[in-house]
């Protein structure tokens, strides 16, 4: 059956292209197009089935219902070849969502609007993946981009930007709710095995601070998911109630919602079933540390040196002592982290400096830090005279920070963009510059896994 033509992003000029498109189901919740030209091995019918029947339900009882700006009730997935210039071996988009369909259409814009929601998933080296390497992949993906389509709508209305680790790293995680994870090349990254691009794990590498053109990017989509999984499982002990939470921290219905990192650990002490003040403390920067130090001493394989673990909280002042050895028994690394407990982090480059949000291995002294009159919140485990991990468990923007979107009008004046745009340009552009579509998924078939990049 033909459809109606579906405009989509070129990526490599950020402007829209129209598609052609076929449609090929149309279920209960979801529609699936096919680009005409596009020829595809591969079961869409059932995809299609599969993600109405499971991941749209269980999904949307996670994060809540979709927006649904065209009054059709469905949400339209475009198996399409991505134009992001990808040629042989080379890395290639495998899906994305685009924000900019939850507007109005502006005929004067180069990006176009369906004003519907929609998703986009690659219909060439995404397939062939799938097919021959990990056959998760496409409906995998799918799930990772439909926790930025439900998300999305709530950042807009409580004016906000939720910080892109955390957004991430749930969709990371979103995709094992839906019955695809644990996400093994995740976790191979993460400590550094099976990936030669990731060598020497998350040694020395910052949760939060992100910086897409940063080298280090594939590790810290990895650390993101790896975090957020850990706080996924230990939030409660049902999987009723790891998803009850996680629908919390994305719709804020307690009028907070995880858009930082203070108001993520705030969640997790107000909301999280599981959650032991006497273990983990009762102020956000304590909480965050403990949390930090349990993942970080269990993913470098040294959680018996938890008994002693030494604790800066503020700028200058000497260390104080803490054991953890109780929290640990109480917050240990479920199954679904068996693939770190078998190859934990096991770097051999030392890191002389430290970032906010990083773990850094030491054999031969501990590593310096720069000053800074907010540094606080570091500390280390030691597992002999010389050896061990140093880190600096606190936020880049501080732990209460409350991130929003801005935009400067023609006087120059900063204004919270308002509910309503009045064009196109609001929603693609800041005074800084583009806003990132949310949740670029791009695949190196080298290691065939999918990462998740935004892209400007």
């Amino acid at each position: 059956m033909n459809g109606p033509d579906i405009w989509a992003r070129d990526l490599t000029t950020s402007s829209s292209v129209c598609v052609a498109v076929d449609l090929v189901s149309s279920g209960t919740n979801v529609e699936v197009y096919k680009e005409r030209s596009l020829s595809i091995n591969y079961d869409l019918v059932k995809f299609a089935r599969d993600f109405d029947t499971i991941t749209y339900p269980i999904l949307i009882s996670t994060f809540g219902t979709p927006s649904d700006v065209d009054g059709d009730g469905k949400v339209k997935i475009l198996v399409m070849d991505i134009r992001d210039g990808a040629t042989a071996n080379s890395a290639y988009v495998a899906g994305y969502y685009d924000p900019v369909n939850y507007f109005p259409d502006n005929l004067f814009s180069r990006i176009r609007s369906n004003y519907a929601e929609v998703l986009y998933l690659d219909g060439k080296e995404l397939i062939t993946a799938t097919l021959n390497y990990d056959s998760t992949a496409f409906p995998s993906t799918a799930a990772h981009e439909f926790q930025h389509l439900l998300r999305y709508p709530r950042m807009r209305n409580a004016n906000q930007t939720d910080e892109l680790w955390i957004n991430e790293g749930t969709s990371e995680v979103a995709s094992d709710i839906a019955g695809y994870g644990p996400q093994n090349s995740r976790m191979d990254c993460y400590s550094g095995v099976n990936d030669s691009r990731c060598s020497d794990g998350i040694n020395g590498i910052s949760l939060l601070d992100w910086d897409s053109s940063n080298s280090d990017i594939l590790k810290q989509y990895s650390y993101a998911y790896v975090f957020m999984r850990y706080l996924y499982d230990i939030s409660g002990t049902t999987n009723t109630q790891r998803q009850n939470f996680f629908r919390e921290t994305v719709m804020g219905t307690s009028g907070t919602r995880a858009n930082s990192t203070g108001n993520l650990i705030t969640l997790f002490r107000t909301t999280a079933p599981n959650f032991d003040s006497a273990l983990l403390g009762n102020q956000n920067s304590d909480v965050f540390f403990r949390v930090f130090t349990l993942l970080s001493a269990q993913s470098f394989g040294i959680g018996a040196s938890l008994t002693s673990v030494e604790q800066v909280t503020s700028d200058g002042a000497a260390p104080s002592t803490i054991n953890l050895s109780a929290a640990l028994t109480r917050y240990s690394f479920s199954a679904n982290f068996a693939r770190i407990i078998a190859n934990p982090v096991a770097p051999t480059t030392v890191k002389g400096s430290i970032k906010q949000g990083s773990t850094n291995f030491y054999n031969t002294g501990t590593p310096s830090i720069s000053a800074g009159s907010s540094r606080k919140n570091y500390g280390r485990v030691t597992t002999g005279t010389t050896k061990g991990i140093f880190f600096w468990a606190d936020s880049s923007s501080g732990l209460n920070s409350n991130l929003k979107y801005v935009q400067t009008n023609e006087e120059g004046t900063t204004l919270n963009i308002p509910k309503k745009p009045r064009s196109l340009k609001s929603v693609i552009e800041s005074s800084t510059g583009p806003i990132p579509i949310c949740g670029i998924e791009f695949t190196d078939d080298s290691v065939r896994t999918s990462e998740s990049i935004p892209i400007e």
